[in-house]
């Protein structure tokens, strides 16, 4: 979408709001420029004693009172019925955001750090709604008041007018000069202030490291740096503002001088009358209040451009093709129970690609039937996370490589996909809510795709903490369930986090769950216990185990061993003792340390 679309695209989203408001400034507007003409009828008549005289200054005075009161009344709503479609619009393109930003690739998120996002949606959207509400509500102030003023200004004295004028041209020109800096310094203030959000993520992610290894100082030295030129690019900023923005300030009192002294001297030729130069004055305030106006709508302008500038960059990146064209609910039930099927599967990062490159994965081939129970062994750094992450398509793959029945999953959307398929991570992510929301987040979605419509609340979900063997943990909080995790679940420990994550992903059915070294801030026996749990939990739904520890897999139906991302040796867990002196050597090694630890 090019940007004079992207504006007229959210511009007709209130479209009827806005023709009401460019109505009713319009109103307000030629009210504005019909009332000083009836202080001039009144201001002129206070030197006649007629009985005729004073009615008509009575009469003048009440028009002047009436038009006041309805311009008031219609300037209210000008003002709700134009600066309101800015907070639409606003809350619009957040909605737009972020739900381009749900389904775009890892590949865009590996380029936009979540700090970078994070501002564009917070101050450039700001920057949008003040385009889309003050912005356009002064536009047209602007506009309506430079049209008829000056007309009415005209009728009274087309000399005084032109004289009037010349302040305002030698002003616009100087002013024309710090609206061509101010714009690439507003451009370059949002991207400081993106750079300033990326570190102190960054930053506030690793709080704990740098508190233990005392790298405060550096760490503030660092945010210090970005923040200063920050505050020099804002200070740069305001400099111009203070010196540019005031020039039509200076302009409109140099008319009302202007117009005080040719005023006068027109008045001692008999040219103009007192209620005429009266008149006259009451217009140059209302030339004067655009003028003042304008250099907020420029900044306004600017902000705006930039804002939809950083904006369109996530808006504009292409959601993957296949990822827009969702299967009917027929096709999706025929695929349910399908069996994964993975043929000659390999893999290099797009960042490392070029002619030393080495594939992480490199021509892996295996199947996981329905109810078939899996595992995949390897060391850190075999490729286990780069296979999860390829078979539940969060890196992009080329076609013919995985397959869900007869379905390759590249022509399949990930929100498709991944109604089949769960995965658990071994990093899992919790929200500051309470651990029984966080054990039901996704719940009801799961449950429609498998058309079993039944409400979050009244999912059961201590079934699933027991199986996960945290419910004992559980009932030492006070708040029980209904304990507040913390941000990132800053209130539990590793082992709790991997726990919270597999009732989670227990709580509703899916065909296959892929568990990625979950297990690993658990003991041998919890471990065990859990899994054994999950077993009885997932009759007939296909398990993916992905661990470094043998014990996690030796219940397994088959075993892959993963060496350097190639398959090294398969079998159950008694064929590779047998058969495989890598499995065997880790085995025994493994077994020696739980010995030393028991």
């Amino acid at each position: 979408m090019t940007k004079s679309k992207f504006i007229l695209h959210y511009f007709l989203l209130n479209k009827f709001s806005y023709l009401f408001a460019i109505v009713c400034i319009f109103v307000v507007n030629y009210l504005q420029v019909e009332i000083p003409r009836y202080i001039q009828l009144a201001v002129d008549l206070l030197n006649e004693a007629t009985l005729a005289s004073k009615e008509g200054l009575l009469e003048n005075v009440q028009w002047v009172i009436a038009l006041s009161v309805i311009m008031v009344v219609i300037r209210i709503l000008s003002r709700m019925y134009s600066l309101n479609p800015g907070r639409i619009t606003e809350a619009a393109l957040k909605n737009d955001v972020f739900h381009r930003l749900n389904r775009l690739p890892s590949s865009f998120h590996t380029q936009y750090a979540s700090g970078k996002l994070i501002s564009i949606i917070n101050n450039d959207l700001n920057g949008i709604r003040l385009f889309y509400g003050v912005g356009f509500l002064q536009l047209f102030n602007i506009l309506f008041a430079l049209s008829l003023t000056p007309i009415w200004m005209w009728k009274i004295s087309p000399e005084l007018t032109l004289y009037s004028v010349i302040p305002i041209i030698i002003a616009a020109i100087i002013f024309r000069i710090g609206f061509r800096k101010l714009r690439a310094l507003h451009t370059e203030r949002l991207t400081r202030l993106q750079d300033l959000s990326e570190q102190l993520m960054n930053y506030l992610s690793g709080i704990d490291l740098i508190k233990n290894q005392q790298m405060s100082e550096w760490v503030t030295s660092e945010v210090d740096a970005v923040n200063r030129r920050l505050f020099d690019c804002t200070m740069k900023i305001a400099k111009i503002q203070t010196f540019f923005m005031p020039v039509l300030d200076y302009a409109n009192h140099f008319m009302k001088v202007l117009i005080l002294g040719l005023g006068g001297y027109y008045l001692l030729q008999a040219k103009l009358t007192i209620g005429e130069i009266t008149a006259f004055l009451s217009y140059s305030v209302l030339l004067a209040l655009p003028l003042m106006h304008l250099g907020r709508i420029v900044t306004v302008y600017q902000m705006g451009m930039i804002s939809i500038d950083s904006v369109q960059n996530i808006l504009n990146n292409e959601v993957p093709s296949t990822d827009l064209l969702r299967m009917d609910a027929n096709k999706k039930a025929a695929l349910h129970g399908s069996t994964l099927t993975v043929k000659n599967l390999s893999y290099t990062y797009p960042s490392a690609k070029g002619e030393d490159a080495e594939a992480v994965l490199k021509d892996l081939s295996f199947s996981i039937a329905p109810g078939e129970k899996v595992g995949v062994l390897g060391s850190i750094g075999a490729g286990k996370s780069t296979l999860v992450n390829c078979l539940n398509h969060h890196l992009s793959l080329e076609s013919g490589h995985i397959f869900w029945g007869d379905k390759d999953i590249t022509q399949m959307s990930r929100q498709d996909w991944r109604s089949y398929v769960r995965t658990i991570t071994q990093e899992p992510f919790l929200f500051s809510d309470t651990i029984a929301e966080n054990v039901k987040f996704g719940a009801k979605q799961h449950k429609e795709q498998h058309n079993q419509l039944q409400a979050t609340d009244n999912l059961d979900v201590q079934p699933v903490l027991e199986l996960s063997q945290l419910s004992e943990d559980i009932r030492r909080f006070s708040d029980g369930e209904q304990t507040l995790v913390g941000e990132k679940g800053i209130m539990l420990s590793g082992g709790q986090k991997q726990r919270l994550s597999i009732a989670r992903a227990l709580l509703t059915p899916c065909d296959l769950i892929i568990m990625d070294n979950v297990l690993s801030a658990v003991d041998y026996e919890t471990e065990r216990t859990i899994l054994k749990g999950v077993f009885n939990r997932i009759v007939g739904q296909s398990l993916l185990v992905v661990s470094h520890r043998v014990s996690a897999l030796e219940y397994m139906d088959k075993i892959l061993v993963l060496q350097n991302g190639v398959i090294i040796a398969r079998g159950t867990h008694a064929e590779l003792l047998e058969s495989s002196d890598y499995y065997r050597e880790t085995w025994e090694l493994q077994q020696h340390e739980t010995g030393e630890v028991a």
